[in-house]
């Protein structure tokens, strides 16, 4: 028997031990909270897909409790326990293969090379994941770079002249590192303590007033407004507001250089600089975001309520979901029925021929699909609904498109 989630959906993974809810915001310790949708069960790692359907059924799960702090706008998983999360060479979440990412990612490197003359200069990646990042900036720019995850892998991609990986965090074992820019994409919303990483990133003996750093993280604003739902999970221990963002950083000791919203208005972003002391933080929110904290709890049950109807109307064994990111890897687990869909589309080879933590769902290529009867292909990211489409055309798919 499946496990329920608070929602109603069905989960097949083993019951995690219960999780004692964190009482105080981890941006400004806040402890005036409001309390949204939960699970009880999700997959503590979205992007470590496994090789067989047993063990990926068998995926370690954890509590997600989705919290709201009324001081400074900042959501967070209360029910996050750091010591289940570990990430290695198979952690894969590279979205470099998809033409519209790579547009993106260009664009931003173009714009970073542009507005600090990185010609020359050394850019440090920390979380640099698989490295795609750190050597389109360091090949626009004429940059040196050197790039920190513990899940890179060595073999994957071209090499760059002037650009090399270490399979390390990035820390005080390497104080003769000195940056000129900092980028740090889709890392702080995975720290149980984002305040005292960004210290640690400001204290860092190689970083100084001409260090600047790029920070990018998920908007959790889209999430709520534009019911970008699928994007709760485990691992992502934080989900920052503009406000929450520019709190953090400016608690931790850095000036805010810029800020803003890219890709559609999923990420956030913000550009800063150390300063000789911290600058004390004053908690001014705007007040309008509690409604649509208590308006996406009802919107959230009813947009998987909705998507239990489609797929018993539709039969799921004649659907697939593109995207088997953590929007997808969500879906499957998350919706009543998302366990029987036929599999997860991914354009990133490294995926294909996996299987989705929780839900056991195989991940296939598009190639896939050709010559196979599907009545519906769910397309997890509204940005990529024309490249799917484009996609099935060449495949020769009659299929209804639809986004989740």
């Amino acid at each position: 028997m499946g496990i329920q989630t608070a929602l109603g959906g069905e989960l097949r993974s083993a019951v995690p031990r219960p999780a004692r809810l964190r009482g105080e915001c981890p941006v400004c310790a806040g402890q005036h909270l409001l309390h949204s949708v939960s699970f009880q069960a999700v997959p503590v790692s979205c992007n470590s897909l496994h090789a067989d359907a047993k063990s990926a059924v068998a995926a370690p799960t954890g509590h997600f409790a989705l919290a709201f702090c009324r001081s400074c706008e900042h959501f967070f998983n209360a029910a996050f326990e750091d010591d289940r999360i570990g990430y290695t060479p198979d952690y894969e979440n590279s979205l470099h293969f998809s033409p519209r990412f790579v547009k993106f990612v260009e664009d931003l490197a173009h714009r970073l090379s542009s507005t600090y003359a990185l010609e020359g200069k050394l850019v440090v990646d920390i979380g640099c994941g698989k490295g795609d990042f750190l050597k389109r900036i360091c090949s626009i720019s004429g940059a040196r770079g050197i790039g920190f995850d513990r899940s890179y892998e060595d073999n994957r991609g071209e090499k760059v002249a002037g650009v090399e990986f270490i399979n390390d965090w990035f820390g005080d074992a390497y104080p003769n590192v000195d940056p000129d820019l900092v980028s740090c994409r889709h890392v702080l919303e995975h720290m149980a303590n984002p305040i005292a990483f960004l210290q640690g990133l400001c204290s860092h003996p190689g970083v100084g007033a001409k260090s600047v750093f790029y920070i990018e993280v998920p908007n959790a604003l889209y999430t709520l407004r534009d019911m970008g739902i699928w994007d709760l999970i485990y691992e992502h221990v934080s989900y920052f507001t503009p406000y929450s963002l520019r709190a953090a950083m400016q608690a931790a000791g850095f000036e805010v250089l810029d800020e803003g919203s890219s890709y559609g208005d999923q990420y956030l972003f913000i550009e800063a600089r150390p300063l000789a002391a911290p600058t004390a933080v004053g908690l001014s929110t705007s007040g309008t975001i509690e409604a649509l904290v208590r308006r996406f709890d009802r919107t959230y049950r009813g947009k998987v309520a909705w998507w239990h109807q489609y797929l018993t109307k539709k039969d799921p064994a004649q659907t697939v979901v593109w995207g088997a990111g953590s929007k997808g890897i969500t879906f499957v687990n998350v919706v009543p029925e998302g366990a029987r869909i036929s599999a997860l589309v991914d354009v990133n080879p490294h995926k294909q021929g996996r299987f989705a933590p929780g839900s056991g769902t195989p991940v296939v290529g598009p190639e896939h699909l050709r010559g196979r009867p599907l009545h519906s292909i769910i397309v997890m990211n509204p940005l990529y609904r024309d490249e799917v489409a484009h996609s099935a055309r060449q495949l020769g798919l009659g299929s209804e498109i639809i986004v989740a």
